[in-house]
């Protein structure tokens, strides 16, 4: 089925697919491992998207929270933390306490986070090589897509989403 599409994709048709990988970088070695050639790949894919799903917090009973650098320090770097919070000793989230109207778990519905992989001139040529999806992910960060972690740490930051809920679904990612 996977070459069967990039045939198709080849002759100038568009192909929607979904594949299952922890990243849109991922998604390349994995089209190679169901027996797409590489060459098939970097002549075909034009973009590569990946998402995943946060709880959002319940705006009924969101309030704010504060967290001390050395606990969030656990599981950011200090650059990646200096990034989207300033430097202090506390940062402010939000989280919800829970209401009848979350049934008291201080979610109420999902948003998505997500990244958006454009494959450029430079990444076709690391596909080509058979590069390793670290290298297409550091190349394309370097290209300035911004990964599901970023997207989810902005949304923090808006009072959308808790740390927490960002580290449960991203704790695969190298942070």
């Amino acid at each position: 089925t996977a070459g069967i599409a990039g045939t198709a994709a080849l002759t100038g048709h568009l192909v929607l697919s979904t594949l299952h990988t922890n990243d849109a970088a991922t998604a390349i070695p994995r089209l190679s491992d169901m027996g797409v050639e590489p060459f098939l790949v970097a002549s075909t894919v034009r973009v590569i998207i990946a998402q995943r799903l946060l709880r959002k917090i319940c705006d009924g009973c969101k309030t704010s929270i504060d967290f001390t650098r050395s606990e969030l320090l656990k599981h950011f770097s200090k650059d990646f933390l200096l990034k989207y919070f300033p430097e202090g000793e506390s940062i402010t989230t939000y989280h919800g306490t829970g209401c009848k109207l979350c049934h008291n778990t201080g979610y109420k519905g999902r948003l998505g986070v997500f990244e958006v992989l454009e494959v450029s001139q430079e990444i076709r040529k690391l596909i080509a090589e058979k590069s390793d999806a670290e290298v297409i992910n550091k190349q394309a960060i370097k290209e300035g897509m911004q990964s599901m972690l970023d997207d989810a740490l902005i949304k923090v930051q808006k009072g959308q989403t808790t740390i927490e809920e960002v580290i449960r679904v991203t704790k695969s990612e190298s942070l």
